[in-house]
């Protein structure tokens, strides 16, 4: 009779905790890199490990190229338990590039973006990295591994690792909008997904376009005080504004792991050997103690790569959370994310305030994916329509009695007298807005209709445009010469920055100032160039419907007054700027001294304002 019964539940209620309960789970991880500033990596991994192995906790420890090469820490892992998982940690150092013959990109400081990850290369120099760091640690191991990470991997040398070596994880960083000059913004929030072929920081929306690689992140964010500051995460806590203690690593612990079914802790192996027996220990004590009473199951990244793959088969699920502020305001966060998009806002007594609103399409290709990023910064911002961090004024702002409902292609809000931002009417390539009485329907669009290496324009080459402002320039077309130099070509605006022009064509009337230079010996690796290397700037006032003026004076002049004065009589509301590669446009001596304030920024544009008196 018993059995009776269990089969008409399990029938009849097929999402009945009988028939599946949720399991949640930790995956420690903790990065091995050799530094200068820590003289005894051997040392200090071996008091890391201690703490792991006393709460016999299984961890992934991601190994560099320089420690698979150091006796020392070779020495502690030839020490640790069966349970414990070895990977790679994709960071690039001189001494690597030297082994293999390449040029460091040195851009002053290590941990620069242009020089510490795979994206600051070209393809062919990422595909020789991968490789010898791969062959290093078979030699060193015995086999490749199944699990890799760095602060970021974009998605082209993924592939290349998931199909020659069969990684089935990878870590990365979760969302934040400046820490360290890492601008990662846009992915799913601290949620593992399958990415995109074509950008890792983007979920898939198909098995044509999923990377079967299962992506995690590092230092879960509080969902509403993360989303202000980095620091509120399950990494720097106790270094936020308002320092918190243990407690409030747990609560996020318990949120995430209970929401997501993962959540990832861990601290790199560089620091000295003490520090970790202060937070580290605390916190692997507290995963053994919830493991221990059956609360989680602690499992390393290929683990946890398995059995989600095993449970989520085709593509990443639908997530979301609801929360209290974890500090105390009577402010609660929802987080929304489909492999469509991802939705953020706030609610109390007063307000609902929609503010984070991004798309996710099949065809956003990620902005090193064609081509090196040469800069100091990483700049991953995917598309939105709201983004406060971005623009304080970007942001939807419902009655607190409104209700929004979301799926996993379309959003539904009712409510009285809702009020449509304009921002959508310059969106329409992204998302089609139907509103009838009090009920808006928001659908995500399947593609941008931007292509992914960009959008081809014609304009005269360089040598063309020389040789019409030569005076003689009619003379010699008189004499039957430079009649070539009519033929237009072709000139490649990536989509990176089609998104920067989509965001400023959302902005109020203005005149926007550009460069009034080219660059003759610029390089690039997309099939054509852009636009800016011969100076043709038509383009902006062509997509984002502003009008342009070109004063190069006020990027030239040697005086902050001189600057100021040539920029005052530009009359210019907004300053554009582009970069693409070793390429940068900047604004001359600091913001404050034109009075301008930054409003957009990505891997291959910046928008500057006036700042409003």
């Amino acid at each position: 009779m018993i059995l009776v019964l269990f089969l008409v539940i399990f029938f009849l209620f097929p999402n009945n905790s009988l028939a599946s309960e949720k399991e949640q789970f930790v995956t420690v991880v903790n990065p091995v890199r050799i530094s200068k500033y820590n003289k005894t990596p051997g040392e200090s991994l071996k008091s890391q490990y201690k703490v792991v192995m006393e709460n016999n906790v299984p961890a992934t420890w991601l190994f560099t190229f320089d420690a698979l090469e150091n006796d020392e820490v070779l020495s502690v892992a030839s020490s640790m338990n069966k349970s414990q998982e070895f990977g790679i940690f994709l960071e690039i150092t001189k001494n690597f590039t030297e082994k293999i013959g390449i040029e460091y990109r040195d851009t002053g400081h290590w941990h620069h973006a242009g020089s510490v990850f795979l994206s600051g290369y070209v393809r062919e120099e990422r595909k020789l990295l991968i490789d010898k760091v791969f062959e290093l640690f078979k030699e060193k191991f015995g086999y490749y591994p199944k699990s890799v990470g760095s602060w970021w991997t974009d998605s082209y040398s993924l592939d290349y690792m998931k199909e020659k070596y069969g990684i089935v994880s990878n870590l990365g960083c979760a969302d934040q909008f400046s820490t360290d000059n890492y601008q990662l913004w846009g992915q799913p929030w601290m949620t593992p997904y399958y990415p995109n072929r074509f950008h890792t920081g983007v979920p898939a929306g198909s098995e044509e376009n999923k990377l079967d690689v299962v992506n995690i992140q590092w230092a879960s964010r509080d969902p509403l005080n993360g989303y202000y500051s980095s620091l509120y995460s399950t990494q720097d806590y106790y270094l936020a504004e308002n320092p918190q203690g243990l407690d409030y690593f747990e609560k996020l612990i318990n949120l995430y792991s209970n929401n997501f079914h993962q959540v990832t802790v861990g601290l790199e192996s560089d620091l000295s050997p003490d520090t970790y027996n202060q937070n580290f220990k605390k916190q692997i004590n507290l995963v053994r103690k919830k493991q221990d009473r059956g609360e989680l199951k602690a499992l390393t990244m290929k683990d946890f790569a398995k059995w989600y793959r095993e449970n989520f088969p085709n593509l990443s699920p639908e997530t979301n959370v609801e929360s209290e502020d974890l500090l105390g305001s009577e402010t609660k966060s929802y987080w929304y994310q489909s492999s469509k998009y991802r939705i953020s806002y706030t609610k109390n007594e007063n307000e609902i305030i929609i503010r984070d609103l991004r798309i996710y399409t099949e065809d956003i290709v990620g902005p090193y994916y064609y081509s090196p990023n040469r800069d100091k910064t990483l700049h991953i911002n995917i598309p939105s329509i709201f983004d406060e961090i971005r623009n304080k004024e970007g942001v939807w702002k419902l009655p607190s009695d409104t209700e929004i409902i979301t799926e996993s292609e379309k959003i539904i809000i009712k409510g009285n007298n809702i009020k449509l931002p304009k921002i959508f009417n310059n969106y329409d390539s992204f998302v089609s807005v139907d509103k009838k009485k009090d009920v808006v329907e928001i659908s995500f669009l399947k593609e941008m209709k931007i292509p992914k290496e960009g959008v081809e324009i014609k304009g005269y080459s360089s040598e063309a445009i020389h040789f019409f402002k030569q005076k003689k320039s009619i003379f010699l077309l008189l004499t039957g010469k430079g009649w070539n130099h009519f033929k237009k070509v072709k000139y490649l605006i990536p989509q990176e920055e089609m998104y920067a022009l989509k965001f400023l064509s959302s902005l109020s009337n203005g005149k926007v100032l550009v460069y009034d230079k080219e660059c003759l010996q610029c390089s690039y690796h997309t099939t054509n160039k852009p636009p800016v290397f011969s100076n043709i700037r038509s383009y902006v006032k062509k997509f984002s419907g502003h009008k342009i003026v070109k004063r190069q004076k006020v990027f030239d002049s040697e005086s902050r007054e001189e600057s100021k004065e040539e920029f005052k009589k530009s009359r210019a509301k907004y300053i554009y700027l582009v970069r693409h590669e070793d390429y940068f446009e900047k604004i001359p001596f600091s913001p404050g001294d034109l009075g301008i304030e930054k409003i957009f920024s990505n891997a291959n544009a910046e928008i500057w304002r006036v700042e409003e008196k």
